[in-house]
C-alpha cells in the first residue's frame, strides 16, 4: 500500500475533478489522465530521472505545446515555407446570398490582446486567396507572408 498512498499523496495536490462537473465521463478522463502522468512521473524516476513532480508536469505541458499548441489559422492547406515564399496577392472575400459585404476575423491583430487582457477582435473583407487566410491589407498581409512567428 506505500506506492498507492504515496500516489494519491502527490496527485492531491494537482486536483483534476471537479465538483461542479455534470459529465461523470469527464471526471473519470481527467482521473485517468492524471495517474497516466504519475506513472509517467514513476517510470522516468526508476530510469535516472532528476525532476522534481512538478518541473516534469511543466516540462510535459511545454513539449505538448510545442508539437501540437499550433494556433487553429496555422493549420491551413498551405505550409510555413508556401508562406513565406510563395507569391501572394490580397483579393476581396466573396459574396454570399446572405452578405453582399462579407467579412471575417483576420488573424495576425486577433492573437494581440487589449490593456484589460481581452483578445482583440478585428475583421476584414480581404484574404490571401492562395493561403485562403483572412488578413488586413497593411500591414497584417506582409507581416504574415514574411515573418516565421507573427
Amino acid at each position: 500500500m506505500g506506492g498507492v498512498d504515496k500516489a494519491d499523496k502527490c496527485l492531491s495536490y494537482y486536483p483534476t475533478v471537479r465538483n461542479q462537473q455534470k459529465k461523470y465521463y469527464l471526471k473519470i478522463f481527467r482521473q485517468i489522465l492524471n495517474q497516466s502522468v504519475w506513472n509517467s512521473f514513476v517510470l522516468y524516476k526508476k530510469n535516472g530521472g532528476t525532476m522534481s513532480h512538478l518541473d516534469f508536469r511543466l516540462q510535459l505541458v511545454e513539449e505538448l505545446a510545442k508539437i501540437y499548441g499550433e494556433s487553429k489559422h496555422s493549420s491551413q492547406n498551405t505550409t510555413s515555407s508556401d508562406r513565406l515564399n510563395g507569391r501572394h496577392f490580397p483579393s476581396h472575400i466573396q459574396p454570399t446570398q446572405k452578405k453582399k459585404a462579407p467579412t471575417k476575423i483576420y488573424i495576425v491583430c486577433s492573437q494581440k490582446f487589449n490593456e484589460k487582457g481581452q483578445r482583440v477582435r478585428k475583421e476584414s473583407r480581404y484574404q490571401c486567396a492562395q493561403c485562403n487566410v483572412t488578413l488586413c491589407v497593411t500591414p497584417c498581409f506582409e507581416k504574415y507572408h514574411t515573418v516565421e512567428n507573427f
